[in-house]
């Protein structure tokens, strides 16, 4: 209970409209697979962060770097966590999505506590309690108050760490969290034992047990254990016996369940234990106890508990006349104590230079843009000469790719067409829409470079003849790449991606849903459509019914769901007669 305790952000994130999970699907997935597959864990996390990116959600990615960040701090990496919260706390500042915020904020603490940065992490959890009082909630302050105790208690100021404690109970009532009044009221019971206000400490650690035992099961193990050290105190070994008992039969029980163990809560058992072999006169058996607490603390890196143990074998053992023995702890609590001083300046070095990074960046990227303001307006004319020559080269060499067509040339004028109407359709500005229309001219200019035998061939294609047709895609893409046209990189995207499906099995690369560019999304509809309608070497030109209830059957398999509505609204504007015959079934 030691640890400062991040809080779960509840901020609303997009959903896909579609078949896929959506960002917080993924991210709830994810949830349930910390605790045995942090790999998996991870990688879904991963996967929500790039549904936001692509969606150009900055509220879904936010959260997403955030539990990034806590699954890096979940698995010991805490230099990844600190620069993924950074991020997240960043991201979530421009965005305005204040619970993610605090979140970061709250597990940059965390960070900071553990690499011994206690001013800096105090700074970090005041500000995450500051920003979520902007949002006029109650019902984790509590939380983030009992992390601001903890820092507080840690610094030796304790009687702030008390206040803010009472506030922390405070905060919670009304709000039926009596899992956070025993963490709370655990947590002042500490502060009095180090006070030395060994009643004080017995009165709040029972009220602690009789709620967690109830409501916070996973804690009474380390609740117990601070209970009979402040029963130890009071030279009240009986009643600390018992309480180590019952510890240790909860952690028996456990085990015996394969419940996982917190290692906090095991060593401060075994901690307590020693302090009660101390007090009944058995100090081999308390070095045992604290022995095995050390390791455990070190394989944890529990570097605090560490510390402590070391002191405490140390001084056990010179009390001993194990002189020896305790100058070698000593010398270990030393270069421990330099290993965590060394840790914590290395995290302030990268805090500033992350923040000097950033500022930097920020700089620059204004340098950049007024200077290139003024070029930029200087070269427009010739950038727009230049691209239409270039444009007009490209629909050439796309015409040449659709030769053998009886319709030469007018498929990709019409499914040019079609694109512009279907984008306007679905709201995206005159400008897209126009680049776009061009753009689809040239989805399948990589034909030039497949076979006439392939092209031409009358019967079904063989499966190595259909790998080298799907080739055309990434031709069209590498004809087309690199140009310094905005319009011509669109269309090097649509060449690249229009036989993507909407479910993932199509191809180049196999993407799915909104991982799709939306320019491919919308030309794979047109680009379908009017082939079904044109007569080609291996089959007769379709209806226009029956090739328009091909397109409504592939939504959300083949084709993304709005596309397709899109599509249908253009086709009935175009010919309203079809309205009856239009397959309704797979349109709900």
């Amino acid at each position: 209970m030691e640890e400062v305790n991040t809080l779960a952000s509840t901020t609303p994130v997009t959903r896909d409209p579609g078949g896929e999970p959506s960002i917080d699907e993924l991210l709830e997935q994810a949830r349930q697979f910390e605790e045995t597959d942090l790999p998996r864990a991870r990688s879904l996390v991963q996967q929500a962060r790039v549904l936001a990116r692509s969606n150009r959600d900055p509220f879904g990615e936010s959260e997403a770097l955030y539990r990034l960040a806590e699954l890096a701090y979940a698995s010991g990496m805490s230099n990844e966590a600190f620069a993924l919260a950074l991020e997240s706390r960043d991201l979530a500042h421009r965005c305005g999505a204040i619970k993610t915020g605090v979140s970061a904020l709250n597990l940059i603490a965390a960070v900071q506590f553990h690499a011994a940065n206690f001013s800096e992490a105090l700074a970090s959890a005041m500000g995450a309690v500051e920003l979520y009082r902007t949002t006029g909630e109650r019902s984790s302050e509590g939380l983030l108050l009992n992390s601001l105790a903890v820092i507080q208690h840690s610094l030796k100021e304790t009687d702030k760490a008390i206040v803010t404690y009472e506030a922390a109970l405070m905060a919670n009532k009304g709000e039926n969290r009596p899992d956070l009044d025993a963490i709370t009221l655990a947590n002042m019971a500490k502060v009095r034992a180090d006070r030395k206000e060994d009643l004080l400490a017995v009165s709040l650690g029972e009220q602690a047990l009789l709620l967690a035992k109830d409501h916070a099961p996973e804690f009474v193990p380390e609740i117990l254990a601070r209970l009979a050290m402040a029963y130890v105190s009071l030279s009240s070994l009986d009643r600390a016996a018992a309480c180590l008992d019952e510890a240790d039969g909860v952690l028996r029980d456990r085990t015996a369940r394969r419940v996982a163990l917190s290692p906090g809560s095991v060593v401060t058992v075994r901690i307590a234990r020693g302090e009660l072999y101390v007090a009944q006169h058995l100090r081999d058996h308390a070095l045992r106890e604290w022995a095995d607490a050390l390791d455990l603390a070190m394989q944890a890196n529990m570097t605090e508990m560490a510390l402590s143990l070391r002191e405490k074998l140390s001084n056990l053992n010179r009390e001993m006349g194990r002189f020896e023995q305790a100058l070698v702890h000593q010398e270990a609590r030393y270069a421990l104590n330099e290993e965590m001083f060394s840790r914590g300046a290395d995290l302030r070095v990268r805090t500033l230079q992350i923040q000097h990074d950033t500022e930097i960046s920020r700089q620059q990227a204004e340098i950049l843009r007024l200077r290139t303001a003024e070029l930029e307006r200087m070269v427009q004319l010739r950038t727009d000469e230049l691209e239409a020559f270039q444009v007009e080269a490209f629909k050439r060499v796309a015409i040449m790719a659709e030769f053998y067509n009886a319709d030469t040339g007018a498929h990709p004028d019409r499914v040019g067409d079609m694109v512009a109407e279907i984008a306007a359709e679905l709201g995206h500005d005159d400008e897209f829409t126009r680049r776009l229309a061009l753009a689809a001219r040239m989805h399948d200019i990589g034909k030039v470079g497949v076979p006439d035998s392939i092209l031409l061939k009358p019967g079904p294609l063989t499966a190595e003849e259909y790998e080298r047709m799907k080739l055309h895609t990434v031709r069209g893409h590498e004809i087309l790449a690199g140009s310094a046209s905005p319009l011509v990189r669109l269309a090097a995207e649509v060449a690249h991606s229009h036989h993507e499906r909407w479910d993932g099995t199509g191809y180049p690369l196999g993407m799915t849903a909104h991982t799709i560019p939306v320019s491919a999304r919308i030309v794979a509809v047109a680009d379908v459509f009017d082939a079904l309608m044109s007569e080609r070497v291996y089959k007769l030109a379709w209806s226009t019914i029956d090739s328009v209830n091909y397109v409504v059957a592939g939504r959300g398999t083949q084709f993304e769901p709005d596309v397709v509505d899109a599509f249908i609204r253009v086709m009935l504007r175009r010919e309203p007669s079809l309205a009856p015959a239009i397959d309704r079934s797979m349109l709900s």
